[in-house]
């Protein structure tokens, strides 16, 4: 899979970013304002409690929740005797603090993941202090690559720490890598320097915003780099420095992720029933403690003749197989997913789903592992998790097999972005009427609708005056001039 387009759309409230490959949607990533992720940041946090039963920590890092600790990651790098028998509280104390990252962002009731194994990553690099030696890419597989990289990033490591070297890095100059490297060491200098000053729970780094994370950990070159608002494109041309060349602007009257026909993707994106070219379908069921895939046949057929319903089987899964691998980066699932496929009686036919499974997982970032097949035939795969899936993210309560239900929020955000559209040139101010669970989610205290309707009234010189319709379902929604406002 080779991304070749990524649009990047800000509106009030949020950001998307859109991975493309031949004008299909692969990963869709969003950021909302007052929710951005914390991932990657940098806190001195304060040791709320540690317990023992469960071998970690919770930690106050100034993010409502505490996040964990378990002392896997508590636990200082580095060798260790096989033998030694460790605990949370060898490392953690109540009162203390500790410099951490997060590993991962609170999600639903659980707080955010935590490490004290710092990484800061860079384009090419991920900088590793106090974690001695370099690791290259397995993906670099050039032996002559691998040892000219060795040999720079050795001499560039500070004593006591490494690197991991990325995949794109093999095709760079050394002396752009020792510039990075340095970057990055720097970076760390000053997050030592600032914990020295800091009173827990302080945050010491906070990495880039949702659109740079995406183009530095893309670790490929895009033919094309589209977003639709000017500092934007000022943040993003900063970061591509040379390379600009592949940033364009987009500039005509159609949304720019209507042009490209990702409003109707990403709805489809949140529907559970996904259908397969041959016929057969997905059924996706997410849940808070696992994803389940139901591969149906449908109105698939294999043909007339001996071992039709085998053939036709074979057929139905091995497009399963691959749409789900899809389905699964899209959506961002993650944890424990089982795919029930359709019953197959020969081994060999078993054996090649399984790695046309592996095969369409192998580009995802997440590094999904293929486990096999269960006593009951289903297939276990798991997904390092990362943020919230895209349904918790867009998504509201009641999505079943009648489609894709948005969230109110989501319907709120898409209502002021007309707004903005049909506001401009206007001299008096805009009522947006909507329902009230779409009204009330703007309204919200803490989340990202107050912010977003005050964007809009900068941009316009106009006030918006937010009006409940219970005539209006939640996707519906009516903008006229406020004459009396």
């Amino acid at each position: 899979m080779s991304i070749d387009r990524v649009l990047i759309s800000k509106s009030p409230g949020e950001i998307r970013v859109a991975l493309l490959e031949q004008g299909r949607l692969v990963e869709l990533l969003v950021s909302r304002t007052g929710q951005e992720s914390a991932l990657g940041n940098v806190y001195l946090g304060r040791v709320e409690a540690v317990k023992k039963g469960i071998d970690a920590g919770f930690v106050d890092i100034g993010l409502g929740r505490s996040g964990f600790l378990g002392v896997a990651e508590a636990r200082p790098a580095g060798p260790r005797n096989g033998n030694e028998r460790d605990s949370i509280g060898d490392y953690l104390n109540e009162g203390d603090a500790v410099l951490v990252q997060v590993q991962r962002d609170p999600v639903e009731d659980k707080g955010a993941k935590l490490t004290t194994h710092v990484n800061l990553a860079g384009v090419n690099l991920v900088f590793r202090p106090e974690q001695p030696g370099v690791n290259i890419s397995r993906r670099i597989a050039d032996e002559n690559d691998r040892q000219r990289l060795v040999t720079v990033m050795e001499a560039l490591a500070p004593e006591g720490s490494g690197f991991i070297v990325r995949t794109a890095a093999a095709a760079v100059e050394d002396e752009a890598l020792e510039k990075e490297a340095e970057a990055l060491i720097s970076t760390w200098a000053d997050i030592r320097k600032g914990r020295a000053n800091a009173r827990a729970p302080a945050a010491l780094f906070t990495g880039p915003g949702v659109a740079i994370c995406a183009l530095r950990d893309l670790g490929q070159e895009v033919e094309k780099i589209i977003t639709d608002d000017t500092d934007m494109a000022a943040e993003i041309g900063a970061f591509l420095g040379t390379d600009k060349a592949i940033l364009e602007m987009h500039g005509g009257a159609e949304p720019l992720f209507d042009t490209y026909g990702l409003e109707e993707q990403t709805d489809a994106a949140l529907s559970p029933v996904v259908e397969l070219p041959g016929g057969g379908s997905l059924i996706i069921s997410q849940t808070p403690a696992l994803c389940a895939i139901d591969v149906n046949s449908g109105g698939a057929d294999g043909g007339a003749g001996g071992g039709a319903k085998e053939k036709t089987a074979l057929a139905v899964n091995l497009e399963a197989a691959a749409a789900a691998a899809r389905q699964i980066r899209l959506r961002n699932i993650s944890g424990l997913i089982v795919v029930d496929f359709v019953p197959l009686r020969d081994d060999a036919n078993k054996r090649r789903v399984l790695e046309t499974l592996r095969r369409a997982m192998a580009d995802d970032p997440q590094g999904p592992h293929v486990i096999g097949h269960t006593r009951m035939g289903l297939v276990e795969v798991t997904r390092r998790r990362q943020g919230v899936s895209l349904l918790e993210l867009l998504g509201g309560a009641g999505n079943g097999p009648g489609g894709p239900v948005k969230s109110a929020l989501t319907w709120g955000l898409e209502a002021l972005a007309q707004v903005l559209r049909q506001g401009r040139g206007q001299s008096v101010g805009l009522e947006l009427r909507a329902s009230p669970a779409v009204i009330k989610a703007l309204k919200a205290a803490g989340g990202p609708g107050p912010a977003a309707v005050a964007v809009v009234e900068e941009r316009l010189g106009l006030a918006i005056t937010l009006s409940p319709d219970h005539d209006l379902a939640d996707g519906q929604f009516d903008i006229a001039a406020n004459r009396n406002g």
